[in-house]
């Protein structure tokens, strides 16, 4: 376990770092979509760009050991932009294996 432990850290911490390295910004980015929502701004969380992470950190000036996590396009959204739809929970949620009906629901 020591081993991989070190193996992973070597990768994260090195030029081309894993997807779990800035996973630690995820709730601020949450907040922030949140955020945007509450003043009737759209956006969403994208990481696609971590496909071409060297280039987009050369793009961004970012300096070395320094890496984008996520991108949030903000705008104005066209058309209605209104209440939030949800499923019901029972229909999304298990309780303690897979196909096992919510009792909460």
């Amino acid at each position: 376990m020591r081993h991989r432990r070190k193996a992973l850290v070597a990768h994260e911490d090195g030029a081309n770092p894993g997807p779990s390295s800035g996973a630690s910004i995820y709730p601020a980015v949450q907040n922030m979509v949140l955020a945007c929502r509450a003043v009737g701004l759209g956006t969403t969380l994208t990481n696609r760009h971590m496909f071409f992470q060297k280039e987009v950190d050369k793009a961004l000036g970012l300096p070395d050991g320094v890496h984008s996590y996520a991108i949030l396009p903000i705008g104005y959204p066209m058309g209605k932009f209104g209440p939030v739809k949800r499923a019901a929970l029972a229909d999304v949620v298990y309780q303690d294996k897979w196909g096992q009906r919510y009792a909460g629901a």
